[in-house]
């Protein structure tokens, strides 16, 4: 932004004998309004990081602390935020310049020329580079053939998170991880970052929704970064935007030490409410009592989580559905893969070199995966016709799901509560277990069969849930219907696959 004013206010001073300064000229009249006591930590005079502050910078960073976090250690130490003379865009920028002074002579140039030489070996690689108003490296986009074609066929939720991994540089790894038919974790493409701004995450979020055929997902989940939440809301303003429960439980221990060491039974019912809760309306009735019964309506972390449940809750969440992602254990489970190819030292020109290897390695278990379900029968366990039907269908990971969801019905009993135009209400309980209930309306119209359950299991993960075949098989149901199948789940997923590329996975 433009911030000269052409203002002529100025002090000459002029030393006339030794130890003797005299006033020459003073113009004292501003042509523009005046920094308030609260603002002047904003003119950029005032902006001048001490070494104390950079030394804690760089030993935050090199902790592998996030930017917005070094921020808040920043303003404690220095008494509250009016007292602190730095913004969190100087300290992005200060890590973004001790990045690129860090940068080894021709290492970029190496990362550069390698993905040429991808793109010119295979048309289907993809890479997009972001340079600074210097001309200097500032971002970096890449992804396979193999990847791209993932995505056709298993895009429809995505994990994005930039908190785990990162090169000897410490420019965060950034992963777009999703799921695959046999519930194994695949990429859809990194990045390798300079800063965590928001220009530069909606830079990074266009150039993948080029990368993947313009297509944005149906559910993007990742942390509660506001640069991350904004960029979202810009280029993927139609796709549900899901935070990581993992991210925000890891921080009970913090905001809520003292009602633990307090009360001994506060973390069963915490966990309770978050976890076991089936309904909206179910979690807001149990909120509301552990709020009151533990006196922490006044707990402003649990205020602002709470104001976002319906992006973390699983009793919100689980309409949606996530292919069983409801965190960003993906993404972490994808970063322990890559720390057998990659660490902390690795630089760039070989990080990205390593990255194929690791990819390559992703795409042997799968092939794995494939003969496996392809060349080997399941051992069935029951003798219901709808088992033999998803060992048929389902790859083997998802069956074994499904197996156990139907063997774990045979523990449940069901009451029906009403009949209602053609639809039968069902209460569904453990046996011997009034607690959890849950309902399940089945329809028998020989033309609409279907059924809809208050778990939200089907929504969520797209398999059936244990509630529901105990009330099929009671109502003579034995096959497994159609609208039941998912088919991104199944042996035959991948519609689309990667031609004889050089240097691909052949199919």
């Amino acid at each position: 932004d433009e911030t000269r004013e052409g203002c002529k206010v100025l002090l000459y001073v002029s030393k006339k004998e030794e130890e003797k300064w005299v006033v020459c000229r003073l113009v004292s009249k501003h042509n523009h309004e005046l920094a308030s006591p609260y603002s002047q930590k904003f003119l950029r005079s005032k902006r001048k990081k001490t070494e104390a502050q950079k030394n804690l910078i760089d030993l935050l960073d090199n902790s592998g602390v996030r930017p917005g976090k070094i921020a808040s250690v920043l303003i404690n130490q220095a008494g509250g935020v009016d007292h602190l003379n730095l913004t969190g865009q100087d300290i992005q920028n200060y890590l973004k310049t001790r990045r690129q002074k860090n940068l080894e002579k021709g290492d970029a140039q190496l990362m550069l020329h390698y993905f040429q030489k991808r793109q010119s070996e295979n048309p289907g690689f993809f890479y997009a580079i972001q340079m600074d108003v210097e001309s200097r490296l500032a971002n970096c986009f890449w992804v396979d053939a193999r990847s791209r074609v993932a995505y056709k066929n298993f895009g429809e939720v995505v994990v994005f998170d930039p908190t785990y991994l990162t090169n000897k540089y410490r420019m965060p790894f950034v992963p777009f991880t999703g799921v695959n038919n046999h519930h194994q974790s695949i990429l859809f493409g990194c990045a390798l970052l300079w800063d965590e701004t928001e220009d530069t995450f909606e830079w990074l979020l266009r150039t993948w929704k080029e990368a993947m055929f313009g297509v944005a997902p149906r559910t993007i989940i990742t942390d509660q970064d506001r640069a991350i939440t904004n960029a979202i809301a810009k280029v993927f303003p139609n796709s549900v935007h899901h935070f990581c429960m993992w991210h925000i439980e890891k921080k009970i221990p913090e905001h809520l030490s003292h009602v633990y060491h307090q009360f001994d039974d506060f973390k069963s019912k915490f966990s309770w409410c978050i976890h076991a809760t089936t309904t909206p309306e179910e979690f807001e009735t149990t909120w509301a009592e552990i709020i009151k019964t533990y006196n922490l309506e006044e707990n402003s972390w649990l205020q602002r989580i709470y104001a976002i449940r319906e992006k973390w809750i699983p009793a919100y969440v689980r309409t949606t559905f996530c292919a069983g992602m409801s965190s960003s254990q993906r993404s972490e489970s994808m970063n322990k893969f890559f720390e057998d190819y990659l660490n902390s030292s690795t630089p760039m020109s070989v990080f990205v070199v390593q990255y194929d290897k690791a990819i390559d390695a992703r795409y042997d278990k799968i092939r794995e995966k494939d003969y496996k379900t392809k060349c080997s029968r399941p051992i069935l366990k029951t003798l219901y016709p709808m088992e033999d039907e998803a060992a048929k269908a389902y790859t083997r990971k998802i069956f074994r799901i499904f197996q156990e969801e139907l063997i774990q019905s045979q523990k449940y009993v069901s009451e029906k509560i009403e009949v209602k135009d053609e639809k039968h209400f069902y209460k569904v309980h453990q046996f011997q277990k009034q607690k959890p209930v849950y309902i399940v309306i089945v329809t028998l119209n020989p033309a609409l069969k279907h059924a809809v359950w208050s778990c939200h299991k089907f929504e969520f993960m797209g398999i059936l849930c244990r509630h529901v075949p105990m009330v099929f098989i009671k109502k003579q149901i034995l096959t497994l219907l159609t609208c039941y199948l998912l088919d991104r789940w199944t042996r035959n997923a991948t519609k689309e696959k990667v031609g004889d590329y050089p240097n691909e996975t052949k199919s």
